[in-house]
């Protein structure tokens, strides 16, 4: 069977046509990639196995005598001390079919390309510097966390102004505060000012004299995206008034548009 014109539509199609040797290898590499990048989402690109975030982090496919890694250039320079044995090119890595991968140098690569993606991404959102500076500042665990918050919630509040109040980065539709996070003991906190009204389970830290609700993450790996979508959408849609709650002497009103409530 000539596998080359065969087209692909998932990973497992792909692995599958290939012999058990090679699947079992295939499927170390595959899960070590999903260990590296959680967050990334499987496709088939350009005729192979492609794992995405904002955009393509790697690429494998199975040749002859060797299986192709693809993680773009720049790791390929970075690791060039580390790759010495095997072949590579501008954006190309041949690991030979008949050894053992180098599982936890692939997961380094994959890490790498993840944070490139993340700081690409971040770069081309209006997310305001001192936010930026603010997730620079944490350590690396917890500066990955910050760097997927603040691009995902910025994808989601498109016209929003964000900035740092109050000593942590936090997001504002018509100068109330909707999110924002922030670092503490029990790990990155991310509060939505009305969250308690938002009717979710997973948003499990609820104000005890406000409205805000909140769910700490200490790892990448812990946040639903799917979740974090759900919720961005629902800031938008259900707000108490905290802009003027100074003005109200500490009661909580709940906006309007026009004359109806803001609902789900």
């Amino acid at each position: 069977m000539n596998k080359s014109n065969l087209k692909f539509t998932e990973i497992d199609e792909y692995h599958s046509c290939q012999p058990a040797d090679i699947r079992e290898t295939l499927e170390q590499l595959r899960q070590t990639i999903k260990q590296a990048a959680p967050l990334a989402t499987e496709a088939i690109s350009y005729g192979m196995p492609a794992f995405r975030q904002n955009k393509v982090l790697v690429y494998y496919s199975v040749n002859k005598k060797h299986i192709g890694f693809y993680p773009t250039p720049n790791p390929i320079v970075y690791f060039k001390s580390q790759l010495e044995k095997y072949n590579t090119s501008k954006g190309a890595i041949q690991f030979p079919i008949n050894k053992q991968l180098p599982l936890t140098l692939i997961k380094k690569i994959v890490k790498f390309r993840v944070e490139e993606d993340i700081k690409t991404s971040t770069k081309t959102q209006n997310i305001n510097k001192d936010i930026l500076s603010y997730n620079n500042k944490q350590s690396k665990i917890d500066k990955e966390v910050c760097n997927l918050l603040s691009q995902q919630i910025s994808n989601g509040l498109t016209k929003t102004e964000n900035k740092i109040w109050h000593g942590h980065p936090v997001w504002f539709l018509d100068g109330n505060p909707i999110v924002g996070y922030s670092k503490q003991k029990a790990g990155i906190r991310l509060m939505f000012w009305s969250g308690a009204s938002f009717d979710e389970t997973s948003l499990e830290v609820l104000g005890k004299k406000f409205k805000d609700a909140s769910v700490f993450y200490n790892a990448v790996s812990e946040i639903n995206t799917k979740d974090l979508k759900r919720w961005l959408k629902k800031s938008k849609e259900i707000q108490w008034d905290y802009k003027n709650i100074v003005k109200r002497k500490g009661v909580l009103e709940r906006l309007k548009i026009g004359n109806i409530l803001r609902t789900t």
